[in-house]
């Protein structure tokens, strides 16, 4: 819908004005009676124009002239709004195409890469990392629907100081099992390690599993390290499974750093680097960072930040014409330096692109809820999947902007009414497929089977046209999504389309006499039921034949 009108405005500035490439926005009005779509081209040409936004908005409008579309000035804008004809003949190739009807090769088979998730290996998936799981999975269905080549990456952070304390955890508490106390082992434990229920679990499993000989070995917190994290990346994968997430590649950051490929990038960055104190620092005020920052400690040890460069260069030489990172929102002043990092590798900043993830509230009976009411520990994803399901997490994890703060209320998920969005949406479809199978029932007539697009001409209500043209913009919305890469969006279409079908639904009795408006009204259906089949795949959640 809006690539019409773009095409259409190039066109016009290049003939007209010699104009090209200009940034400007087409976007639907707050309110409907303005038009369909608007523009605030008219204000940039302003002052190469020397002309009012309102008198070039006239010229504009004048000129536009077609089938397709009114175009009319507005205060400075030019509006526009669809007719009729081009609104059903848009209907009618949906129809016909079907769910394809929405998608075009826009990746022409590009190789790029997804990394999303990557916790620690040292503990269960708590909310935020579940919100950016949903979020790397849906970003991925849409990208390869668009035609990009894509894998998706899990980076595991096996190597450090964080896997080091995971096992020196295990250990106290195998320590405690066997009714040994170790003064310096339980200091470290209270102040640096991990105190979770689970850990306790791993213990008791790694007593089993070793037997009291682990503790005698000078390796036990590395064998232990290896073993803790080995037992949750099981627990992290069967969670993410379960919630219909998977990843092509595991990666592991000690196998990384094993690879060589740490000296490899030391070599090409070593201009921008100096040796002070002992330790190795990389010049990243060059390239805009607050201050130089360690790649090397004085113990010879790598920094979590010179692993990570060596991660990255190590995506790049496979070929990845651009990555896609998801990352807590706690990362946000990491992003600089590591760009400044791939930069003097020869990497462009165009190269990494990051999505930011924040955290996730979890309430009932209005009032936040921290702790797991079973364990009386935090809550994980898992007990949060256990208790509301797969399709109302994914669903709701998507209702906002992944670097905005989301509030998940379990009692609202939990009803049937139409204050419920996953509920909304999907009894939405459900709906349709309950019409479809009265009138194979009562009618002998299939509309799955129908040339339904034959009948959209027959539908004349202003209501159902609305309807039509909601559907048709879900186009434009996954493409928006697509580039933005902010899959939220498809969810406010969804609901649009689900509000604006339910009051027609209510209003237009589909099963008539007249069998020209009957077939009307199922086309419209029809193209409904395929808008919201679509959006709901790439959301991962089920479009339900019944409810």
């Amino acid at each position: 819908m809006k690539d019409l009108i773009d095409q259409k405005l190039r066109k016009l500035l290049s003939e007209r004005y010699a104009l090209q490439d200009l940034d400007y926005t087409l976007e639907v009005p707050k309110d409907s009676a303005l038009g369909d779509l608007a523009t605030n081209l008219c204000f940039l040409l302003a002052k190469p124009l020397r002309k009012s936004p309102n008198l070039i908005a006239e010229e504009i409008s004048s000129e536009l002239k077609c089938d397709e579309f009114e175009a009319y000035p507005l205060r400075g804008f030019i509006n526009f709004r669809f007719s009729e004809g081009y609104i059903k003949e848009s209907f009618k190739k949906l129809l016909g195409a079907g769910s394809s009807y929405f998608f075009e090769d826009m990746g022409k088979g590009k190789k790029v890469q997804l990394e999303f998730v990557s916790a620690n290996p040292t503990g269960p998936l708590h909310l935020g990392h579940g919100r950016g799981a949903v979020i790397g999975d849906v970003l991925y269905r849409l990208l390869k629907a668009f035609g990009f080549d894509v894998q998706r990456e899990y980076y595991i952070n096996d190597a450090g100081y964080q896997a080091y304390l995971f096992g020196l955890s295990i250990l106290y508490r195998l320590h405690e099992l066997f009714g040994i106390e170790d003064e310096g082992l339980k200091k470290k434990f209270e102040e640096e390690g991990y105190k979770g229920a689970y850990i306790k679990e791993l213990a008791k499993d790694a007593k089993a599993f070793y037997g009291e000989g682990i503790l005698k070995k000078e390796d036990a917190i590395n064998l232990l390290s290896d073993y803790g994290i080995r037992r949750m990346l099981e627990d992290i994968r069967e969670t993410l499974s379960f919630m219909g997430v998977e990843f092509d590649s595991w990666v592991s950051e000690r196998k990384v750093q094993e690879s060589g490929i740490l000296q490899e990038v030391l070599e090409k960055i070593k201009e921008y680097t100096y040796w002070q104190d002992g330790a190795l620092w990389f010049k990243s005020t060059l390239f805009g960072d607050d201050k130089d920052r360690v790649l090397i400690r004085s113990d010879g040890t790598p920094t979590y930040f010179a692993g990570d460069i060596a991660y990255h260069y190590h995506k790049h030489k496979r070929g990845f014409e651009w990555v896609l990172n998801l990352w807590g929102a706690d990362h946000w002043g990491y992003l600089p330096r590591l760009r400044g990092a791939l930069k003097a590798l020869g990497i462009p900043d165009s190269w990494l692109k990051v999505e930011f993830v924040q955290m996730v509230r979890l309430f009932s009976e209005g009032k936040e809820m921290r702790m797991s009411k079973r364990t009386g520990e935090f809550l994980t994803l898992k007990e949060l999947l256990d208790e509301v399901g797969v399709d109302a997490v994914r669903f709701i994890f998507l209702t906002k902007r992944s670097d905005t703060p989301l509030d998940f209320d379990i009692d609202l998920v939990k009803k049937n009414t139409a204050e419920n969005p996953v509920f909304y949406v999907q009894y939405a479809h459900a709906r349709i497929r309950g019409v479809f199978r009265e009138v194979r029932s009562r009618f002998d007539l299939d509309p799955d089977k129908e040339k339904l697009e034959d009948w959209v001409d027959s539908l004349g209500d202003l209501q159902g046209l609305e309807l039509m043209k909601k559907v048709l913009f879900l186009e434009d919305t996954l493409r928006d999504a697509v580039v933005s890469l902010t899959p939220h969006i498809i969810v406010y279409d969804l609901l649009d389309i689900s509000k604006l079908f339910h009051n027609y639904y209510n209003h237009h009795r589909v099963m008539v006499e007249d069998k020209a408006v009957m077939m009307g009204r199922l086309s419209l259906l029809k193209g409904v039921e395929i808008a919201l089949k679509v959006g709901l795949n790439l959301m991962g959640v089920v479009a339900p034949e019944r409810m």
